[in-house]
């Protein structure tokens, strides 16, 4: 019989015929059961695809068709609210599908009915229903791995990952975080066949590459190397391997490249063409970024516009942008009037000279330049100089001081291409002779030594007491990216070497004397630098000896703390630097616009949140380099201290267990506290038996410490982060 659901005029007794015999068969076709249950409620018929539905189960459990009874619940559970009752009952029917089954009947107790949406509860019970030795999983901290053993007695998996062989998983935390891999998934094909896939990465990577983005669907090239990286395609060989690839990706239609490296690259479902459709659908596009993108691949493919309507919509879209954006976001502006350049609009039909007039205004253009892509400042600064090439090379020189590294690189490269050497060499030598050569025109020095050596003749000494200076400023946002790259010059002895040999002995002393004390330098780096410096000055090794003590220091105590812990502070770190810190210097640079700094509160707040958020950056960083993330194994465990528990009694009988772990390890739901606790000190040292005086919220107070053990599995995997 024909399934009634495409039937809009069916009775509703036919759809019961048809419905009853389509459980008489075996096996149970729910795969068409289920859409026409559904359309029956859509119909408005709630009672009846309700009562069909509970028949259906009731059906597949009694035909131990497991995988069915999970689909068809997973939509049942969509059709009720997640009330008390009705999650009772969602847990009653999966536990009377796996009544039979003594390895797995426990699963219903690890997902979380009663406590999470019913959907999300059979999306778990049905990962763990899938595992069996073999499967193959991913987690997002350990990585690949494959299922080893599934214990639902004990209510764990044992899993095989790369990282951490062997690890056992309790079956909650598996079917909130696992991932299923499916054979035909990138990481799959590198566990079956790692031989074929690194031949496949080196005859054709363009193929790997759309594995992946099977897989794991749209990447960025950045996230695609670490997914390949090293486990397929070694690091020294990831540029060679993506060139390959991109070349090969290009050439295929159904891939999307995107002109930005931040944004990801995608799989089409159909070839890519700028036809009457695409056109159709730009001149609705209302997001003025999507214009923006969409006609920069236009424009990047090499396309041109042939007809006269395609240049209409694109210049209508152009000019939509450019009012919408207005001077509040004029790198929006730029990208369009160039834009509109290239692809053949009219002029007049974006304003493109009265804008190429605003920008040649000092504040306009630094605002612009600041917030356009790096790969649009050279073009937009071609704009300029096609729009009025005199004045764009005066006012180019005028601002050369006040922009960022990106600018000014493109800048300098544009005046000496135009013959203006001689100018830029009475800057750079002003600058030096001033002493007021900043972090940008610094760096752009340092990596054009050639020239300065003959623009500015005997001055290396200055220029490295120069960069030495410049690197103690405190700076955020553009210029300490700057900064961070002008210290990086001091690991490149085609820069350092020269500074050093031109200076005499006298002064080689006083630089590595600043060097050595200098607040600018993290330890590490400072140690890296100084090491470079001696390598290629030998007899400056008795400069840095003779700063030292004469007694040796003793060696700073070793702190841990657990796995969890470390991770947490990273992420904090990792949030500041790519969260906070960013958004603080947008906000610094609006309050900047309002102008009249003295009287800005705006500014100065916002000034102060910058102090606070770098400080706290200086705090997390030092805390992560001075303590060790471990997981507690191998400790000893003859007496109260780090990786041990202890119960203690008190002189009224009361007990309490605590889990003695790291510097930054604190849960009190699970007894957990950190060694450098007063209570942790207190026990430190001590074993069962021996009576000790605590800290306590009334005072402190003698107790019996009663045992000394191990730390309990609950604990374990709290450290490992579950």
């Amino acid at each position: 019989m024909e399934n009634p659901a495409s039937q809009s005029t069916e009775s509703n007794t036919r759809g019961e015929e048809w419905f009853l015999s389509q459980l008489e068969l075996s096996p149970v076709p729910a795969n068409e059961i289920i859409p026409f249950l559904v359309s029956v409620r859509e119909e408005g018929k709630s009672d009846q695809a309700d009562q069909w539905a509970e028949l259906l189960c009731d059906t597949l459990i009694e035909r131990k068709n497991l995988q069915a009874l999970l689909a068809a619940l997973k939509v049942r559970v969509t059709w009720h609210p997640a009330t008390s009752v009705m999650c009772a009952k969602w847990k009653s029917i999966a536990q009377r599908a796996l009544e039979s089954d003594a390895e797995r009947k426990s699963f219903v107790d690890h997902v979380g009915f009663g406590q999470l949406a019913p959907v999300e509860c059979v999306r778990r019970l049905e990962l763990l229903m899938a595992l069996k030795p073999g499967t193959l999983c991913l987690d997002k901290t350990w990585g690949f791995g494959v299922v080893k053993k599934v214990d639902g007695f004990y209510g764990r998996v044992q899993i095989d990952f790369e990282k951490k062989p062997g690890h056992a998983l309790s079956l909650a935390y598996a079917a909130e975080v696992l991932q299923l891999v499916t054979e035909d998934h990138n990481l799959a094909r590198l566990h079956r066949e790692p031989e074929k896939m690194r031949e496949l990465a080196n005859s054709n990577p363009a193929d790997v590459v759309r594995t992946c983005l099977r897989s794991y669907g749209p990447l960025t090239v950045a996230q695609l190397q670490s997914t390949l990286s090293p486990r397929l395609v070694a690091e020294a060989g990831w540029k060679d391997f993506w060139d390959g690839a991109r070349r090969g990706l290009k050439k295929d239609p159904l891939v999307h490249i995107p002109t930005r490296r931040t944004e990801p690259i995608r799989l089409l479902q159909k070839e890519k063409s700028y036809d009457q459709e695409w056109f159709d659908a730009l001149a609705k596009q209302r997001d003025m970024d999507t214009v923006l993108t969409l006609l920069d691949e236009l424009v990047r493919d090499g396309t041109s516009l042939q007809a006269d309507s395609q240049r209409r919509i694109a210049g209508d879209r152009l000019a939509f942008v450019i009012k919408g954006a207005g001077l509040a976001n004029p790198e929006m502006v730029a990208r369009s009037v160039m834009l509109a350049r290239s692809l053949g609009v009219a002029a007049d039909q974006v304003d493109a000279a009265k804008f190429a007039e605003q920008f040649l205004r000092a504040d306009l253009f630094i605002r612009t330049i600041r917030a356009l892509p790096a790969r649009c400042v050279e073009p937009f600064l071609q704009f300029l100089l096609g729009h009025d090439k005199d004045r764009t090379v005066e006012f180019l020189f005028s601002v050369l001081k006040k922009v960022d590294l990106v600018a000014l690189n493109e800048a300098m490269t544009l005046l000496l291409a135009l013959g203006f050497e001689s100018r830029v060499a009475d800057l750079v030598r002003e600058s030096i002779s001033s002493q007021k050569a900043e972090v940008e025109l610094l760096y752009w020095i340092t990596r054009n030594m050639d020239k300065y050596e003959v623009w500015v003749p005997g001055t290396l000494p200055v220029l490295g007491f120069l960069v030495l200076s410049e690197l103690e400023q405190d700076y955020s946002g553009l210029r300490l990216k700057a900064q961070n790259l002008l210290r990086g010059r001091f690991e490149q002895s085609e820069w350092l070497k020269p500074v050093l040999d031109a200076m005499r002995d006298a002064q080689r002393r006083e630089f590595v004397l600043k060097l050595k004390d200098s607040p600018g330098w993290e330890m590490v780096d400072r140690r890296s630098v100084l090491a470079t410096v001696v390598k290629l000055r030998s007899e400056l090794q008795d400069v840095l000896a003779g700063g030292g003590a004469s007694t040796a220091a003793p060696a700073p105590r070793v702190m841990y703390t657990s796995n969890r812990s470390y991770i947490e502070r990273q992420q904090q770190l990792e949030k500041l630097i790519k969260v906070d810190i960013p958004q603080n210097s947008k906000e610094i640079a609006v309050a900047r616009s309002y102008g009249d700094l003295s009287e800005n509160h705006e500014f100065k707040a916002a000034k102060e949140m910058q102090g606070i958020l770098l400080r706290r950056r200086g705090e997390l960083e030092d805390m992560l380099r001075q303590v060790k993330p471990t997981d507690f194994q191998g400790f000893p465990q003859d007496g109260a201290g780090i990786a041990t528990g202890v119960k203690l009694r008190y002189e009224d009988g009361r007990e309490e267990s605590y889990f003695i772990l790291g510097e930054w390890d604190k849960d009190e739901a699970h007894g957990i506290i950190s060694c450098e606790t007063r209570m942790a000190k207190a026990l430190d040292g001590h074993k069962a038996g021996d009576t000790v005086v605590v800290p306590t919220e009334s005072g402190d107070v003698t107790c019996t410490i009663v045992e000394v053990r191990g730390l309990s599995d609950e604990v374990r995997s709290w450290i490992d982060g579950k």
